[in-house]
Parts: C-alpha cells; structure tokens; sequence
C-alpha cells in the first residue's frame, strides 16, 4: 500500500514539472505590469515619460500637475501636435511609436522617446485618461482606460494639444504601490526629474501645480535666465561657462567655482543631445578637472550640454534610457576633463574679488592699492639688501618676490587703505597679524583675511609647478653636514618612486646601503635642520594621496608646499608679510591653495553691521 503511494506520488510530481516546463506566451495584461516594471518604478517615472512624449510632439508649453506627490493624480498638459483617432488608440498598444519605422532609425535616433513602452506600460497600472487633438480647435479624442483596458472612447470639442491623466497610480499592484516612499521622497524625485528638463529646454514654458499649490511657471528664456529662474541669482553667480569642441563633438555648460561645491552630487547634470543622462565617468571627468582645488568630500556643481552626431553613441541601452553607450567614450572623457580643466584655471573662478568693470568704486580701489605697492617697492629692496636681519626678517628673506607688471591681471587691488592721504608708513601698517595665524586687511567695503599657512602653501606649490613646467630645476642649498636617514620599507619605496621628482624641487640625495640616505642638498625654502622631518612629511603626504587621480609632479609639488609653508602660530614681521601677500597674488590662483581650501575670506561691512544689529 505505501509502495503504491509513493508511485502515485511520483507520477503526480512527474506530471507538475511537465506542466511547469512548458512555454507560454504571456497574456497582454502580465507583459506590460511586467514592462512597467522596468519603465515605472515611481511617480517621477510617470512624469519623465509624459513629458518627453510632450516635448517629442514640439509642445512650447507644458503643465505638470501633481496631487499627493503623483499617487493620487499625475497629470501633463501641452500645445504639442496631438493625435489622430487612431493614432491615440494605437499609441496605448506595446512598442507602438511614431519614431522609428527601420532598423536604421536606431542608428539616429533624435527624439527622446522612441520604444512604444512608456504608455501602455502606464496604463497597465493606472486608471489613465487622454484628451487630446491634432488641431487648434476642433474636435478631438477622449479615451478612458483602467489597467491598460480601454473601457471607453468619444469625441468633443478640445484645443490643439494632449492632455494625459494618470490616477491611482498602482492601485492594481498593491505590493508596488507601498514600496513608495513618503509624499516628501517621492516629490523631490519628481522634481528633480523635471529640473532637468527645465534646463534643457529653456524655451519651453513650464508650469508646475502640486496639490494645487503652483510651485514653478517658468516662461520661455534663454539658458541663463533659466539657470536663475530655478537656483536663483546666487547660484548662477557662482557658476563658469565651459566650452570645448573636439571633430564633430561639442560641449557647452556651466561648472561651478571651487568655493561653490555641495556634500553631495544633487546638481549635477549632464545632458547628450538634449537627453538627461546619468554617466559616473563623466562625472568623474568633471570632478577630476578641478584637480586639487576641491576639498575632500565636497562635489561640483554642474550643468554641461554634449552634443554628438546619433550614430557616435547608442541610447537603446536601458529601457528608461538614462545610460548611454558611446563608440568612443575615451574621447568624451578627455574632452569634458579638458574643458573643466581650462574654466576651473581661467580669472573668472574668483567670486568675490572680481574688480574689473566700470564701477567707480572697484576703479579707487584699484588705485589705492597701486599706491600701495609702489610705497612698499623701496622698503622691499631695503629689506632684501640687509644682511643683519633679525628672526622675523628671515622669513621674509625665504621669499625671492616676483617682479610683476604694474597693469597684472593678478594684481590683489582690493588690498587698499580706506582713504587717500596716506603716508608710506599708513600704507605698510595697513596689513596687521591677528593670533599669529591670519593677516587682516582693511578695504572700503569691510575686512579682508587672509590665511597665512594656505597663502603660502599657494606660492611655493605654483613656483614648484612652473619650474617643473619650465624643465628648470629648483633652486636648492648645499648642506654643510649632510644628513642621514634611515627609511621604513614603506617610506624607502615611495622614496625611489619620486626619487626623479625630489631631485627636480630642489633635493639631493644619495642610496647608502640597505634603506639609508643621505640628503646632502634641501630646496632654497626648506629651513636647514628640517630636511629630514620635510622629507618624511612629503613621503606621508605621497602615500595618503595616492588614490587621487592627480599627477605626480602635482603631488610632489603639492606635499612639499604643504609641509614647508608658514605655519599657523608662526610670528611675521610686516615685511614678510607684504612679501607674502604680494606674492600670493603673482599667483595664477591666489584665492584657494592647492587642496581647495579658501585662501581669502571677505567680511563687508554690511556682515558686521548685521552681527551687531545695526541693521536687520
């Protein structure tokens, strides 16, 4: 009898595998729950989708409205050029599209949609409705659909346009529908969806409602204004146009300015041929351009257009069509590296100090500090000459100061007295150390302070770099009792790696036996009996950034500027620090130091006067 059993049982088995194997065509309705799956994941899936159904149609004008962050109600309103009868019926059935009609068409693909998913996909979670007409006034097509079944279809008088209702989003997935975050979450996704069409059509106007609240109506502009109609004056201030062509790619854009970074990649667009893409290596060419003038854990801000021939780059890679394949991703690489590298090093990265125009104030300003300079000329000399100097006036005479033209466009003309009438001795006294560690400078509009540490980290690290630039070595002193040190196997390999590098700032140094060397020679700046502390400082600031993607004559000249700039606590007599600050500003980039810290702090008047209340 058991025997029996376990037979029944076993052909009964035999039988479920038999059924299970066999194949089936999937009925419509499970296809397209199963699509949207991968086309609508959330609300702003549903937004991105409709409104570039909008934008392919040529709408000028688009609506977006929004109840309960689009769980409720989703709904896109345009002039675009609207559908048929027929089309409309047609555009609700699977990989129906008006796009493509050849294999070749992928190949040039110009639109934003083109797979014939998004609709119907929508509708097979959703209670939808379409309104929509091919002419300025007349009559048009009203279709109804529940689970992407049409339950009904009729005609009345519409304008020319389509307006497309999506509600209950999910309501026939419950599972999907309670993997959707708060109302918050999920409107912060929709709008961040639409940011980006926002800034890649500036001349559409938008509008957005949500909960009945209008939230953007942004009329047709050009990109700029756009920029300031969504982020603000603020945030476009603080904004650098980049451009960069390569054979028939371009790139055009905005970059923000070291000083003007965020903790985290929230604005970061890139857009290829109009599209939004998502891209890390991209973005990670963008990052990289900025070099060291961005400080740890803080991104760039950017909005950057490419524009590329369709057939150089494939769209059809994922069904949302955010990732993009190109034939040659190297190339786009280079050329966004290069073009954030060129608006990064350019003038107009300085924020706040940007003195040029026709401002009659900015104009004094300038001339003060000319005045300044020529009063400090002869003291300068005099300084340089002595040979008796004290402490304080070693230091300065570590600076060999550059000889700049009186019209430099580098020139720091906001270091001024506040009046006109100034003795030589008024004009020296205008710079003062506060805690041994930052020089303040009076000016008209406030209080200019400067960090002594970074500011000279900022000289040396560039008279580094130029003299490698130049294949010149850099000048360096002979010691009088060479030193010996004795390397860990850790320091010792870093040491043979940059062994080249070391000798071209200014080092020279010898291999004794097993891991000794012998420094027989230091950088003209590195102060006798710290070479050896100087070296092992540089060898630790080698290792901890050898995850950055910087060169290595960057990373050389870069640790030995940190290592042997001024440090904070360190008392400067008002020589050195004119010396100091006329040579920060001989540099190409006086208001960050080499790893992106701030240089130059301006506090106005209008700052102090808020701190003590005297105004609101």
């Amino acid at each position: 009898m058991v025997g029996w059993l376990y037979f029944f049982v076993y052909l009964k088995t035999k039988k479920e595998k038999n059924r299970m194997a066999r194949i089936r065509v999937l009925p419509a309705n499970i296809a397209n729950k199963i699509a949207a799956g991968e086309v609508v994941d959330r609300p702003a899936s549903v937004v991105k989708e409709l409104v570039e159904n909008s934008l392919d149609a040529g709408a000028t004008e688009i609506t977006v409205v929004i109840a309960q962050a689009g769980k409720e109600l989703i709904q896109v309103i345009d002039n675009g050029c609207g559908m048929e009868p027929r089309d409309a019926e047609l555009a609700f059935e699977r990989h129906a599209t008006s796009k493509i009609q050849s294999v070749q068409d992928l190949d040039r693909i110009a639109t934003l949609g083109f797979r014939g998913e998004a609709l119907p996909s929508i509708a097979s979670v959703s209670r939808l409705e379409v309104k929509t007409c091919p002419l300025p006034r007349g009559e048009g097509t009203v279709l109804r659909l529940e689970g992407g079944k049409v339950l009904s279809r009729h005609q009345e008088a519409l304008h020319r346009g389509t307006t497309i209702s999506v509600k209950h989003l999910f309501y026939n997935t419950p599972a999907r529908r309670s993997f959707l975050k708060a109302d918050t979450t999920e409107f912060n996704h929709i709008l961040k969806v639409l940011k980006r069409f926002f800034l890649a059509y500036p001349e559409v106007h938008f509008v957005l409602i949500h909960n009945q609240e209008e939230l953007f109506n942004l009329p047709r502009t050009t990109l700029d204004q756009r920029i300031v109609q969504v982020f603000g004056e603020k945030f476009y201030q603080g904004l650098v146009y980049v451009r960069e062509e390569m054979n028939e790619v371009r790139l055009d854009g905005y970059v923000c300015k070291p000083d003007c970074t965020r903790g985290n990649t929230e604005n970061q667009f890139i857009f290829l041929n109009r599209r939004a893409v998502l891209n890390r290596h991209l973005a990670h060419a963008v990052f990289q351009g900025y070099g060291n003038l961005i400080e740890r854990s803080r991104y760039p801000q950017f909005m950057l257009f490419l524009h590329i021939p369709p057939h150089l780059v494939d769209v059809n890679v994922h069904p949302t069509k955010m990732e993009v394949r190109f034939a040659n991703e190297r190339v786009v690489y280079h050329l966004f590296l290069s073009a954030v590298r060129k608006a990064v090093q350019s003038r107009k990265i300085v924020p706040h100090f940007d003195l040029s125009g026709d401002d009659p104030h900015k104009k004094e300003i300038r001339h003060h500090f000319q005045r300044m300079r020529q009063f400090r000329r002869p003291l300068r000399r005099a300084v340089q000459g002595r040979s008796d100097a004290g402490a304080d006036t070693q230091l300065t005479l570590n600076y060999t100061v550059p000889t700049a033209p009186e019209e430099s466009s580098r020139t720091p003309d906001f270091l001024a007295p506040e009046t006109g009438d100034e003795d030589q001795a008024s004009v020296q006294a205008n710079l003062w150390q506060v805690h041994n560690r930052y020089i303040f400078s009076q000016i008209k509009s406030g209080l200019v302070i400067i960090d002594q540490h970074v500011a000279h980290e900022r000289v040396l690290y560039e008279r580094v770099l130029n003299a490698l630039a130049q294949n010149r070595s850099v000048p360096s002193q002979q010691l009088l009792f060479p030193q010996t040190l004795e390397l860990s196997l850790e320091d010792f390999l870093i040491f043979s790696d940059i062994k080249e590098w070391l000798e071209k700032i200014g080092f020279s140094v010898t291999e004794l036996s097993g891991r000794t060397i012998l420094i027989e020679a230091i950088p003209a700046d590195v102060k006798v009996g710290y070479e050896g502390k100087i070296l092992l400082e540089i060898l630790d600031y080698y290792r901890e950034n050898e995850d950055k993607n910087y060169q290595p004559h960057e990373k050389i000249a870069a640790a030995f500027a940190c290592r042997n700039a001024i440090k904070s606590g360190e008392k400067l007599s008002l020589e050195a620090m004119n010396a100091l600050v006329d040579q920060l500003f001989a540099t190409r980039e006086p208001f960050f130091c080499p790893h992106g810290r701030p240089v130059i702090v301006n506090l106005t008047l209008d700052e102090l006067d808020k701190k003590f209340k005297r105004v609101k």
